[in-house]
Protein backbone atom coordinates (compact mmCIF):
# COMPACT_ATOMS: atom_id res chain seq x y z
CA UNK A 1 0.00 0.00 0.00
CA UNK A 2 1.14 3.66 -0.55
CA UNK A 3 1.93 6.02 2.18
CA UNK A 4 1.12 9.55 1.90
CA UNK A 5 2.11 12.59 4.06
CA UNK A 6 0.18 15.43 4.44
CA UNK A 7 1.43 18.36 5.80
CA UNK A 8 1.65 22.37 5.47
CA UNK A 9 3.56 25.28 6.95
CA UNK A 10 0.05 27.03 8.51
CA UNK A 11 -0.12 24.88 11.62
CA UNK A 12 -2.13 21.65 12.58
CA UNK A 13 -5.25 24.22 12.95
CA UNK A 14 -5.53 25.00 9.40
CA UNK A 15 -8.74 23.66 7.52
CA UNK A 16 -6.88 23.09 4.29
CA UNK A 17 -4.28 21.04 5.98
CA UNK A 18 -7.54 18.25 6.48
CA UNK A 19 -9.34 19.00 2.91
CA UNK A 20 -6.03 17.70 1.78
CA UNK A 21 -6.35 14.80 4.06
CA UNK A 22 -9.92 13.99 2.47
CA UNK A 23 -9.09 14.20 -0.71
CA UNK A 24 -6.05 11.31 -0.71
CA UNK A 25 -6.69 9.28 2.31
CA UNK A 26 -8.32 6.43 0.30
CA UNK A 27 -5.41 6.29 -2.16
CA UNK A 28 -2.97 4.83 0.52
CA UNK A 29 -2.06 5.12 3.98
CA UNK A 30 -2.01 8.04 4.92
CA UNK A 31 -0.71 10.31 8.15
CA UNK A 32 -0.89 13.75 8.81
CA UNK A 33 1.99 15.73 10.47
CA UNK A 34 2.08 19.64 10.85
CA UNK A 35 3.99 22.67 13.37
CA UNK A 36 2.01 23.82 16.39
CA UNK A 37 1.90 27.46 15.06
CA UNK A 38 1.92 28.66 11.79
CA UNK A 39 4.94 28.92 9.91
CA UNK A 40 4.87 30.92 7.19
CA UNK A 41 8.20 32.14 4.89
CA UNK A 42 10.29 30.39 7.07
CA UNK A 43 11.68 28.47 3.73
CA UNK A 44 13.66 25.66 4.26
CA UNK A 45 14.35 26.26 7.98
CA UNK A 46 15.55 23.64 10.36
CA UNK A 47 16.13 23.08 13.53
CA UNK A 48 19.77 21.89 14.00
CA UNK A 49 20.55 23.43 17.84
CA UNK A 50 17.32 22.57 19.94
CA UNK A 51 15.07 19.79 20.66
CA UNK A 52 11.77 19.21 19.36
CA UNK A 53 8.93 17.53 20.76
CA UNK A 54 6.19 15.62 18.33
CA UNK A 55 2.91 14.99 19.50
CA UNK A 56 -0.37 13.35 18.67
CA UNK A 57 -3.63 15.65 19.09
CA UNK A 58 -6.82 15.07 17.56
CA UNK A 59 -7.87 17.91 15.83
CA UNK A 60 -11.56 18.48 13.85
CA UNK A 61 -12.02 14.61 14.40
CA UNK A 62 -8.28 14.02 12.64
CA UNK A 63 -5.03 12.10 14.15
CA UNK A 64 -2.40 14.42 13.43
CA UNK A 65 1.14 14.67 14.79
CA UNK A 66 2.26 18.18 15.70
CA UNK A 67 6.23 19.77 16.53
CA UNK A 68 6.95 22.58 17.78
CA UNK A 69 9.82 22.85 15.20
CA UNK A 70 9.64 23.83 10.94
CA UNK A 71 7.85 22.34 8.59
CA UNK A 72 11.32 20.86 7.43
CA UNK A 73 11.32 19.25 10.75
CA UNK A 74 7.96 17.48 10.78
CA UNK A 75 8.89 15.92 7.37
CA UNK A 76 12.17 14.65 9.55
CA UNK A 77 10.24 13.52 12.65
CA UNK A 78 7.93 11.81 10.42
CA UNK A 79 10.96 9.52 9.00
CA UNK A 80 13.27 9.57 11.41
CA UNK A 81 11.03 9.12 14.52
CA UNK A 82 8.05 7.32 13.32
CA UNK A 83 10.02 5.28 10.18
CA UNK A 84 6.90 6.98 7.88
CA UNK A 85 9.07 7.22 4.34
CA UNK A 86 6.34 8.10 2.24
CA UNK A 87 5.62 7.47 -1.43
CA UNK A 88 4.83 10.74 -2.32
CA UNK A 89 4.72 13.96 0.34
CA UNK A 90 1.55 16.53 -0.28
CA UNK A 91 1.81 20.03 1.41
CA UNK A 92 -0.76 22.54 1.87
CA UNK A 93 -3.01 23.84 0.86
CA UNK A 94 -1.64 26.78 2.11
CA UNK A 95 -3.56 30.42 2.98
CA UNK A 96 -1.88 32.31 -0.07
CA UNK A 97 -0.77 31.79 -3.78
CA UNK A 98 3.17 30.80 -3.65
CA UNK A 99 3.38 32.29 -7.45
CA UNK A 100 6.60 33.38 -8.88
CA UNK A 101 10.07 32.05 -7.88
CA UNK A 102 10.47 34.67 -4.92
CA UNK A 103 7.80 32.90 -3.21
CA UNK A 104 8.46 29.31 -3.98
CA UNK A 105 12.20 30.20 -2.65
CA UNK A 106 10.25 31.84 0.87
CA UNK A 107 7.02 29.33 1.19
CA UNK A 108 7.21 26.64 3.78
CA UNK A 109 4.68 24.97 1.96
CA UNK A 110 6.99 24.47 -1.30
CA UNK A 111 9.93 23.76 1.09
CA UNK A 112 8.36 20.56 2.29
CA UNK A 113 7.94 19.84 -1.22
CA UNK A 114 11.25 20.47 -2.22
CA UNK A 115 12.92 18.55 1.13
CA UNK A 116 10.93 15.48 0.08
CA UNK A 117 12.28 15.93 -3.72
CA UNK A 118 15.79 15.80 -2.67
CA UNK A 119 15.42 12.47 -0.69
CA UNK A 120 14.06 10.94 -4.10
CA UNK A 121 10.02 11.33 -3.04
CA UNK A 122 8.07 13.21 -5.70
CA UNK A 123 5.61 15.89 -3.97
CA UNK A 124 2.90 18.25 -4.66
CA UNK A 125 2.56 21.52 -3.23
CA UNK A 126 -0.67 23.01 -3.44
CA UNK A 127 -1.63 26.94 -2.43
CA UNK A 128 -4.63 28.57 -2.83
CA UNK A 129 -4.79 32.74 -3.43
CA UNK A 130 -7.15 33.42 0.02
CA UNK A 131 -6.67 35.06 2.76
CA UNK A 132 -8.34 33.16 5.81
CA UNK A 133 -9.54 29.87 6.55
CA UNK A 134 -13.51 30.92 5.90
CA UNK A 135 -12.52 31.11 2.58
CA UNK A 136 -12.50 27.03 2.93
CA UNK A 137 -15.77 26.54 3.81
CA UNK A 138 -16.90 27.56 0.45
CA UNK A 139 -18.62 24.26 -1.16
CA UNK A 140 -17.74 24.86 -4.57
CA UNK A 141 -14.07 25.60 -3.76
CA UNK A 142 -13.31 23.02 -1.73
CA UNK A 143 -14.61 20.33 -3.80
CA UNK A 144 -12.69 22.28 -6.90
CA UNK A 145 -9.47 21.21 -4.47
CA UNK A 146 -10.43 18.04 -3.50
CA UNK A 147 -10.53 17.12 -7.02
CA UNK A 148 -7.24 18.76 -8.02
CA UNK A 149 -5.68 17.14 -5.51
CA UNK A 150 -7.19 13.82 -5.46
CA UNK A 151 -6.27 13.60 -9.53
CA UNK A 152 -2.47 14.96 -9.16
CA UNK A 153 -1.93 12.89 -6.27
CA UNK A 154 -3.30 9.52 -8.23
CA UNK A 155 -1.59 10.36 -11.27
CA UNK A 156 1.90 10.79 -9.09
CA UNK A 157 1.28 7.34 -7.21
CA UNK A 158 0.79 5.49 -10.20
CA UNK A 159 3.02 6.83 -12.88
CA UNK A 160 5.65 9.47 -11.06
CA UNK A 161 6.71 12.36 -12.36
CA UNK A 162 8.22 13.40 -16.08
CA UNK A 163 12.11 13.09 -15.94
CA UNK A 164 13.32 15.97 -15.03
CA UNK A 165 10.63 16.86 -12.59
CA UNK A 166 11.15 16.34 -8.92
CA UNK A 167 7.91 18.17 -7.76
CA UNK A 168 5.11 20.13 -8.85
CA UNK A 169 3.63 23.63 -7.43
CA UNK A 170 0.14 23.89 -7.34
CA UNK A 171 -1.76 27.66 -7.26
CA UNK A 172 -5.68 27.54 -6.74
CA UNK A 173 -7.82 30.57 -7.65
CA UNK A 174 -9.90 32.15 -4.98
CA UNK A 175 -13.50 30.96 -4.39
CA UNK A 176 -15.05 34.04 -6.21
CA UNK A 177 -12.25 33.40 -9.63
CA UNK A 178 -11.57 29.60 -9.90
CA UNK A 179 -13.07 28.47 -13.64
CA UNK A 180 -12.78 24.92 -15.00
CA UNK A 181 -9.35 25.89 -16.46
CA UNK A 182 -5.82 24.47 -15.43
CA UNK A 183 -2.83 25.70 -17.00
CA UNK A 184 0.96 24.16 -17.19
CA UNK A 185 3.23 26.92 -16.87
CA UNK A 186 6.58 28.32 -15.44
CA UNK A 187 7.59 30.75 -12.23
CA UNK A 188 7.52 34.50 -13.10
CA UNK A 189 10.78 35.50 -11.29
CA UNK A 190 8.83 38.23 -9.21
CA UNK A 191 6.08 38.95 -7.58
CA UNK A 192 6.87 41.85 -5.50
CA UNK A 193 9.49 44.70 -4.97
CA UNK A 194 10.18 45.80 -2.18
CA UNK A 195 9.48 49.18 -0.39
CA UNK A 196 10.23 50.92 3.19
CA UNK A 197 8.19 53.15 5.29
CA UNK A 198 10.32 54.71 8.10
CA UNK A 199 8.01 55.32 11.44
CA UNK A 200 9.47 56.69 14.54
CA UNK A 201 9.18 54.16 18.08
CA UNK A 202 7.99 56.19 21.59
CA UNK A 203 11.21 57.56 21.60
CA UNK A 204 11.93 59.19 18.66
CA UNK A 205 14.09 56.27 17.16
CA UNK A 206 13.55 54.98 13.17
CA UNK A 207 12.19 51.98 12.44
CA UNK A 208 11.18 50.51 8.89
CA UNK A 209 8.30 48.65 7.69
CA UNK A 210 8.69 46.27 4.59
CA UNK A 211 6.08 47.21 2.01
CA UNK A 212 5.58 44.52 -0.89
CA UNK A 213 4.37 46.32 -4.17
CA UNK A 214 2.85 43.88 -6.91
CA UNK A 215 4.60 43.70 -10.00
CA UNK A 216 2.44 42.80 -13.08
CA UNK A 217 2.92 38.95 -14.23
CA UNK A 218 4.22 38.28 -17.35
CA UNK A 219 2.06 36.52 -20.48
CA UNK A 220 2.97 33.01 -20.22
CA UNK A 221 3.72 32.47 -16.38
CA UNK A 222 2.13 31.38 -13.38
CA UNK A 223 0.80 35.33 -12.30
CA UNK A 224 -1.05 35.85 -15.33
CA UNK A 225 -2.57 32.66 -15.93
CA UNK A 226 -3.85 32.75 -12.11
CA UNK A 227 -5.04 36.41 -12.49
CA UNK A 228 -7.65 34.89 -15.32
CA UNK A 229 -9.18 32.31 -12.72
CA UNK A 230 -7.12 29.13 -14.26
CA UNK A 231 -4.98 26.31 -11.65
CA UNK A 232 -1.62 26.44 -12.33
CA UNK A 233 0.88 23.81 -12.12
CA UNK A 234 4.17 24.45 -12.10
CA UNK A 235 6.81 21.92 -12.27
CA UNK A 236 9.76 22.13 -10.63
CA UNK A 237 13.56 20.68 -10.53
CA UNK A 238 15.39 20.63 -7.52
CA UNK A 239 18.58 20.43 -9.34
CA UNK A 240 19.78 23.86 -9.21
CA UNK A 241 23.08 23.31 -11.35
CA UNK A 242 23.66 25.13 -14.05
CA UNK A 243 25.91 23.15 -17.16
CA UNK A 244 24.58 24.45 -20.55
CA UNK A 245 26.84 27.33 -20.46
CA UNK A 246 29.05 26.46 -17.68
CA UNK A 247 32.01 26.55 -20.12
CA UNK A 248 31.67 30.31 -20.93
CA UNK A 249 33.59 30.65 -16.91
CA UNK A 250 36.64 28.55 -18.15
CA UNK A 251 38.57 31.59 -19.17
CA UNK A 252 38.63 33.15 -15.00
CA UNK A 253 39.08 29.38 -13.97
CA UNK A 254 42.35 30.03 -15.87
CA UNK A 255 42.99 33.69 -14.81
CA UNK A 256 41.73 32.21 -10.77
CA UNK A 257 44.31 29.43 -10.73
CA UNK A 258 47.29 32.19 -12.16
CA UNK A 259 46.53 34.40 -9.06
CA UNK A 260 45.96 31.47 -6.89
CA UNK A 261 49.05 30.12 -7.75
CA UNK A 262 51.14 33.76 -7.05
CA UNK A 263 49.41 34.44 -3.74
CA UNK A 264 50.11 30.99 -2.60
CA UNK A 265 53.61 30.91 -3.78
CA UNK A 266 54.41 34.28 -1.88
CA UNK A 267 52.69 32.74 1.19
CA UNK A 268 55.21 30.05 1.43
Amino acid sequence: MSRILVTNDDGYLSPGLYLLYEAVRELGETRIYSTEYPRSAVARTISFNCPLRLVERRHMGYKVYVTDGTPIDAFYLAIGVHGFRPDVVVSGVNVGENLTLQHIYYSGTVAVAIEAALHGIPAVAFSADITGYEEFDDPVFSSAVKVLARELVSYVLSKGLPSGIDMLSVNIPSPSRIRPCVSLLPAARLRWRAEFETRLDTRGRPYYWLKTVPLEGEEGTDVHALGRGCTVITPLSVDLNVSARAGQLEGVLRSLELRLKKALGSAA
